[in-house]
């Protein structure tokens, strides 16, 4: 008789990377605001699309 192997699946390493930090560099013209903007626009995207995809693989592994 073959003893059970117990098989423990593992979020992919792409979806478990840190999202973006925060900017701290100061504000001092209007660009340096559209630039944090479009920044703090892109790191949101890029932390749900992680979270996305760890409910995506979630799912899936069901």
């Amino acid at each position: 008789m073959t003893a059970p192997t117990v098989v423990r699946e593992q979020v992919p390493a792409v979806l478990l990377r840190p999202c973006p930090g925060k900017q701290r560099k100061p504000l001092v013209t209007t660009a340096d605001i559209v630039n944090r903007l479009t920044y703090t626009e892109v790191a949101l995207a890029t932390c749900s699309a992680q979270v996305e995809g760890i409910r995506q693989w979630s799912e899936g592994a069901k």
